[in-house]
């Protein structure tokens, strides 16, 4: 029997067929290519690299170990062109199954040579396919990497407020191969009590599940902290819109604990700073009222959004409406109460646990501190909004002193 000392006379054979393999390999593998892909524009490198490897191969067999940098940084290619590293894992087996049936047709090498051949071809190939993830995985990476800091600064000078010029909006999009004429919306989704890492990403992961399946072509723009996310999605998708989908997603254990809210369309990219911001303030309404487990449009909220950005409207229309009652909670209450219990006095009773007297005497009390007649549409609706201006101002009060604001936590 033959042993490993016959390897060298088959790597000499083998190195010197490696311009006939390496032709062979161009034949078969730049045939077989995508008409558009790079490697039919390149039979030169892929001849080449074919070489080169058919050598590899030959020092193998011979005891030599391939050097650090044998790899052909197909992985790295493959992962800037946005592809799978299946194809720079193909290749090289493809390369591998060229050069193994030129050792299996040769009459010159014993059938114990072949084996051993074989073996050590496999080796190689393996220790070569392993360079490759490893290069895919780095340059994947830097490369995802890359492309979060940018979607982050894009998305951040969006929110910011300031007019973006569209030239710059749309070579950033270019960039993250986002088409920016198209329209956008912004959601946004809040985690309360604060997650464990662990818990966030069970949710991230959710989320963005729900993106996917709106925006199977991955052009939405992402922003997320530790139980906070932005996003800004393309509307004009088939099926069922985004806003319907985080609904749906909120009807299990999820909407127990996590606040939604979405901004209203905007036109284009470079316009979407508007839905972002709306999206913002809609969930922080969402969660100064509680409202868990649905999805807070901006819309729906849109008075307590404009209130809450003008201190100035928001005091004045509390102090020439119901700034008597500010100092006198339970009248307060009572008068939200009823409003919400379309002015029924039975159910205002009801909800707060009190006799109806009560309540018609609280009534009264509010009519003579504000001059209302709490009969009357308009004067209700009056004071209607002079509670939303009131929520508003607790509420930026609240933030300031224990919450931080939602744009310095995605973004600061």
């Amino acid at each position: 029997m033959r042993t490993s000392a016959a390897l060298p006379a088959v790597a000499s054979r083998l190195k010197a067929a490696s311009t006939h393999i390496a032709n062979e390999f161009v034949r078969q593998y730049v045939s077989a290519a995508d008409p558009g892909s790079p490697d039919r524009q390149a039979p030169v490198e892929t001849f080449e690299t074919g070489v080169r490897i058919v050598g590899l191969c030959a020092e193998a067999l011979t005891g030599e170990r391939a050097p650090a940098d044998a790899g052909t940084e197909r992985g790295a290619r493959v992962a800037l062109q946005g592809k799978s590293v299946a194809e720079a894992v193909d290749w090289l087996r493809s390369l591998e199954r060229v050069i193994t049936d030129h050792v299996l047709a040769d009459p010159g090498i014993e059938r114990d040579e072949v084996r051993a051949a074989l073996a050590g071809i496999a080796e190689l190939f393996d220790e070569l396919c392993t360079r490759e993830l490893e290069s895919f995985t780095n340059t994947y990476g830097e490369l995802s990497s890359w492309h979060s800091r940018v979607g982050t600064d894009l998305l951040s000078c969006l929110v910011a407020g300031p007019p973006m010029d569209a030239s710059t909006v749309n070579n950033h999009a270019r960039v993250l191969n986002i088409n920016p004429h198209q329209p956008f919306r912004a959601v946004a989704a809040c985690h309360e009590p604060v997650p464990s890492p662990q818990q966030w990403a069970r949710v991230r992961r959710r989320f963005l599940e729900v993106l996917g399946r709106h925006d199977p072509r991955r052009e939405a723009l992402i922003r997320d902290r530790n139980g906070l996310l932005l996003a800004l999605v393309p509307t004009n998708r088939e099926g069922p819109g985004i806003v319907e989908l985080l609904t749906r997603m909120l009807d299990d254990e999820l909407g127990r604990s996590l606040f939604v809210s979405s901004g209203e369309p905007a036109e284009s990219l470079a316009a979407a700073g508007h839905s972002c911001r709306q999206a913002l303030s809609a969930l922080e309404i969402g969660i100064y009222r509680g409202q868990r487990g649905q999805v807070t449009r901006c819309t729906d909220v849109i008075l307590e959004v404009l209130l809450a950005h003008n201190r100035w409207v928001s005091r004045r229309i509390i102090d020439t409406r119901i700034g008597p009652l500010v100092e006198k909670p339970h009248l307060l209450d009572t008068l939200r109460v009823y409003i919400s219990c379309d002015m029924a006095l039975q159910r205002t009773a009801e909800e707060l646990v009190v006799h109806p007297n009560t309540v018609a005497y609280r009534l009264r009390q509010i009519a003579t501190l504000t001059g209302r007649d709490m009969r009357r549409i308009t004067d209700i609706g009056d004071l209607g909004v002079a509670l939303m201006a009131y929520d508003a101002v607790q509420m930026r009060r609240d933030q300031e002193e224990g919450r931080t604001d939602l744009r310095a936590r995605l973004f600061g």
